[in-house]
């Protein structure tokens, strides 16, 4: 195999602002976004507020080696002075694991919009089917359900349940 696997990267900062600076900073994040989503393989930037003043921004690239592009960019080194002039210099803490990550979905909802985007096809295929695929063996029943269901839960019905759900901006 000539490829390799690739996992995402997500890299964090969090900045604490200079007194009056709060708005500088946030914008200032909102570039450093922008600079990152102009490399090849970024893709997603985040900028959080918090109650004290301090902004994080979380960048995501599809591999480390992605991120190793970034992080020697100009482009970065540049935006990095530019927060200098913005924030105190110390550290702000960062609490891990506070967030839900941006691209996951907690696994109960997941486990619901897979059974409602099946389970309408499931109830028709009984429906219609069932009787001629009961005559089959055991082997053929599953093969041939999971051959009709599976490709129209994925194409059809869960496409549908996760547009209903931001329809109703949930």
């Amino acid at each position: 195999m000539s490829e390799t696997f690739r996992l995402p990267v997500t890299v964090s900062a969090t900045r604490r602002p200079l007194p009056g600076r709060h708005e500088q900073l946030h914008a200032w994040a909102a570039r450093l976004g922008a600079e990152a989503s102009r490399v090849p393989g970024h893709l997603d930037s985040q900028v959080e507020r918090h109650d004290d003043g301090t902004v994080t921004v979380a960048l995501v690239f599809d591999s480390a080696a992605t991120l190793a592009v970034w992080e020697a960019s100009a482009s970065r080194a540049r935006c990095l002075a530019a927060a200098d002039l913005l924030t105190d210099g110390v550290p702000a803490p960062v609490t891990v694991g506070r967030a839900q990550p941006s691209g996951a979905p907690p696994r109960w909802r997941t486990a619901m919009v897979v059974w409602a985007g099946l389970f309408p096809f499931s109830l028709l295929f009984t429906a219609t089917a069932g009787p001629v695929v009961t005559t089959l063996p055991v082997l053929a029943q599953s093969l041939v359900t999971s051959m009709v269901l599976v490709p129209l839960a994925v194409y059809v019905g869960i496409p549908l349940v996760n547009a209903m759900i931001r329809r109703c901006g949930r």
